[in-house]
């Protein structure tokens, strides 16, 4: 299919606030390093991403394409997630080398990439939200989600001249977020910290201005923290901030509390490792404060991957908050593809046969080859169980009544 209207990110450059002057009119107009910091953000990611596949061993190797490349392949266009970006980005470089395919990503937001899929702009979707019932109902066809990967979302801040590591828990993130505490040096933070001294700064809150999966995730988790922020605010793509700044994308978020003493903001893990932004521990419902990192948030996913519904099924209160286990990172997410069942009856003539093929195949890839170049841009690999079902899921993809060639 053709490129979606929105303008491309292209091979290597998420949609950040750095793009343009309406994207950066949220950053305060003093401080002059905001744009410099977010592009040195894309960058650093830009360069580890390439680093990491030249050295990984898999980079630029055809034998490692876990199925025989689709014939006849053509382009194929997905739009949406930020927090998926440097995997995505990673994915899709590979598979171009692997297969002749070139995938064009665009890292425009959950809620974005959605409306794209629904506007039949795309060939998939990428979230970390899943489906609501509404978002399913909306859309011209079935539609089968299928986890690709997961991940932490962590807490970003801004404390200069603050050395150790800051811990906090969810009902103080929540009250955070809820303007009821404002300054650093409040407290309920303070009994979190015994015996440091964190400075007595206003605190100032980041959160998204697009339709974010991330969001959904953060807000659900804040929603499990906090009866007031359950009832008035709740989970969502986006949701009525009641205090705090915005920033657009993954990127923007990082960036902003990059350049301001004071903030606090919610990022995927990925963002804050490639960049060496520091983030607080979380105490999970063990007790335990958590530095998130691959293994804590494996274990996450492994306590959470159970049970999980058909790839045709209702997806909207799968959650991986919260698992149970002394040393679980206490705020992961999956992040889910979402591609039509019968791509027939939803592109007509606008798909050929060989799109087609080529779209399972991808996927198929991702879902196998794919799955090991997750670490290196610290995500988690999808649990075999996981694998297994989306692979079943996969098989129902159809063009022309038939199954989708996959591999």
């Amino acid at each position: 299919m053709s490129a979606p209207s929105t303008p491309p990110v292209g091979s290597l450059t998420p949609a950040s606030p750095s793009t343009n002057a309406a994207d950066r009119a949220h950053l305060p107009t003093k401080r002059r390093t905001g744009p410099i910091l977010v592009v040195v953000i894309v960058v650093v990611i830009v360069a580890v991403l390439l680093g990491y596949g030249a050295t990984a061993g898999g980079w630029f190797n055809h034998s490692n394409s876990g199925a025989a490349c689709a014939a006849d392949s053509q382009g194929l266009t997905g739009a949406g997630s930020t927090f998926v970006y440097p995997l995505m980005n990673t994915w899709t470089t590979q598979y171009a080398q692997v297969c002749n395919v070139d995938v064009n990503y665009q890292a425009i937001g959950s809620s974005s990439g959605i409306t794209s899929l629904e506007d039949k702009a795309v060939d998939f979707g990428a979230s970390d939200a899943p489906l609501s019932p509404l978002q399913r109902a909306a859309l011209p066809g079935p539609t089968l989600t299928i986890p690709e990967t997961a991940g932490g979302v962590v807490l970003l801040y801004n404390l200069p001249g603050f050395i150790p590591i800051l811990n906090l828990s969810g009902p103080v993130i929540a009250a955070i977020y809820l303007g009821d505490i404002t300054n650093w040096s409040a407290p309920q933070i303070a009994a979190l910290n015994p015996g440091v001294v964190i400075p007595a700064m206003p605190i100032i809150t980041v959160h998204r201005l697009d339709g974010s999966g991330t969001s959904f995730a953060f807000t659900s988790y804040l929603s499990q923290e906090n009866a007031t922020w359950s009832a008035q605010y709740g989970r969502g793509l986006t949701v009525n901030w009641p205090v705090g700044e915005g920033a657009k994308g993954s990127t923007g978020v990082a960036g902003t509390v990059g350049i301001t003493p004071g903030a606090i903001g919610y990022d995927e893990l990925a963002y804050a490792d490639l960049n060496h932004l520091t983030f607080a521990t979380v105490e999970n419902d063990a007790g335990s404060f958590i530095l998130a990192n691959q293994s804590n948030v494996q274990e996450a996913v492994s306590e959470g991957a159970s049970g999980l519904p058909a790839g045709t099924g209702d997806w909207y209160n799968v959650s991986l908050l919260n698992q149970p286990g002394s040393g679980t990172y206490p705020i992961v997410t999956f992040s889910y593809l979402m591609v039509y069942a019968d791509l027939t009856t939803v592109y007509g003539s606008s798909m050929t046969q060989s799109e087609a093929n080529a779209l399972g195949h991808f996927i198929y890839w991702v879902l196998a080859a794919g799955q090991s170049f997750s670490p290196g841009v610290f995500y988690i690999p999808l649990p075999a169980n996981v694998v297994q079902a989306d692979q079943t899921t996969l098989g129902l993809l159809t063009f022309n009544g038939a199954p989708v060639s996959t591999h």
